[in-house]
């Protein structure tokens, strides 16, 4: 035992050619092996994680522009609303100091389809003096009559509800007619007008006063298509020169002889 013991010792002592311990060379044989791979593993890894982080900063700074950009999107369109609003409001504004009756902005608050009818909501009722048929207009034009009224709001009945009827004639001719709706907020037509009489596409359709509702000459249509029906009146198609789905303000007209009946 003495003996194997004193050989190990030796055997731990000698020394290759270059000096090195044969001892240090085995154990730098069997462990640099494994030292390489741990390091390639701890390189990987923190190279993975690198990556990683790279990764999330890089998506958390793209959702961050993408809210930022959507942020931004949403304040251009708020803006361009209020730009129009302000636009429609000073329309309006110019409107109602070239009528000669007295007249209300209201905003439009609603609109409301049942049993056929065509119909918007506006933010003025009876707290406000507005009474059932007055006249209701935009900047482009006619767009009904109030229909029902309320403490703080009113139903106001479009020109294009199959019930409506408005007093109208061609401007510049004696071309007279009722325009009545269809349910469709594009296109109405005009009724009663002989056969005898020249009916010209494009021609402006203005109201005449005649049903005691709309002021004399605010526009209202303009003639799309004329039909020959072989009858005693014509078939006229007219599209409605105010946006009646699109609308956010309107003037509510102060008929003086609405304020007599209502005594």
């Amino acid at each position: 035992m003495l003996f194997l013991i004193n050989l190990l010792l030796i055997s731990f002592q000698m020394r290759d050619g270059g000096g090195v311990l044969y001892l240090e060379r085995t154990v730098n044989m069997i462990t640099i092996p494994f030292v390489t791979v741990s390091l390639k593993v701890a390189r990987f890894t923190r190279e993975t994680v690198d990556t990683y982080l790279t990764n999330v900063d890089a998506s958390r700074e793209n959702r961050e522009l993408k809210n930022r950009v959507f942020q931004l999107r949403t304040e251009l369109l708020l803006k361009r609303n209020l730009e129009n609003d302000n636009r429609r409001l000073r329309e309006l504004l110019g409107l109602k100091y070239s009528l000669s009756m007295a007249s209300r902005a209201a905003r439009v608050i609603g609109n409301t389809s049942f049993s056929g009818a065509n119909l918007i909501l506006i933010d003025r009722g009876e707290r406000d003096g507005i009474r059932t048929n007055m006249a209701v207009i935009c900047e482009d034009g006619v767009v009904g009559r109030v229909w029902k009224v309320f403490p703080g709001n009113s139903h106001v009945q479009l020109i294009s509800d199959p019930s409506s009827a408005v007093a109208v004639k061609l401007a510049g001719t004696e071309v007279f007619g009722i325009l009545a709706g269809t349910g469709d907020t594009q296109m109405g037509e005009i009724r009663y007008v002989p056969e005898a009489l020249e009916v010209d596409v494009d021609s402006a359709v203005l109201t005449t006063g005649a049903d005691g509702i709309f002021p004399i000459g605010v526009p209202v249509a303009t003639v799309l298509k004329v039909e020959s029906t072989g009858e005693l009146f014509h078939h006229v198609q007219v599209r409605f020169d105010a946006p009646l789905t699109g609308l956010s303000y309107v003037l509510v007209l102060d008929n003086p002889s609405l304020r007599e009946e209502s005594k």
